[in-house]
């Protein structure tokens, strides 16, 4: 399978005028993805580490087609430039209520088309198919679920955000997803010989 490289990435995120903490981000998922698979291959886990890379690299590139506006993040320290802002009104247009994943697939399909394919499957926030996807795509969710920013924060912590960010007034749906996210973290650790929150920092 044709992958893209961290050098097409980076050319990428300047094409596509990716904001700073989104590239951040990314890499920062990217980082912990490898380690992760690294660890799960020294275990005896088949795994594509290389292919966990480049998903940990993408997944997040078209996030800003999903912001109702581009605006300044002071936690960050980022204030929007008008070339991103420009960019992101093209991305609003040309892909209304897409999901980042979904943009950055069919953005990937002429060029990796097999790759483009794996990157559908983490687009879906209500039908998680990646929970019963192959091990690179799941090391790649969870990866990017630990991942607030560029740092690593407790899984709990990290799920509180996004409950709070995604899932306001859906209890009932969250908790049953809850208890699915806990399960792959399970499914993942209980192979390697430390536990998830020796991650956090």
């Amino acid at each position: 399978m044709k992958l893209p490289s961290n050098k097409y990435c980076d050319r990428l995120y300047a094409d596509y005028n990716v904001p700073m903490p989104i590239i951040t981000h990314c890499i920062a998922v990217a980082k912990l993805g490898v380690f992760l698979a690294g660890k799960l291959k020294e275990a005896g886990v088949e795994i594509n580490v290389a292919l966990v890379e480049a998903l940990c690299r993408v997944h997040d590139a078209f996030k800003a087609a999903s912001f109702k506006e581009l605006a300044p993040l002071p936690e960050a320290n980022y204030i929007p430039m008008q070339d991103e802002i420009n960019f992101w009104k093209e991305l609003n247009k040309k892909y209304p209520n897409m999901h980042e994943t979904l943009i950055c697939a069919d953005v990937l399909k002429d060029g990796f088309p097999k790759f483009a394919k794996l990157v559908e499957q983490i687009g879906s926030t209500r039908n998680p198919c990646y929970l019963e996807c192959g091990i690179e795509i799941k090391i790649a969710h969870y990866a990017d679920w630990r991942v607030q920013f560029d740092k690593i924060i407790s899984f709990d912590d990290r799920l509180a955000y996004l409950r709070d960010t995604y899932w306001s007034g859906e209890n009932e749906l969250w908790d049953e997803r809850y208890e699915k996210e806990k399960e792959l973290e399970r499914e993942i650790f209980e192979k390697l010989d430390f536990e998830p929150d020796d991650l956090a920092v």
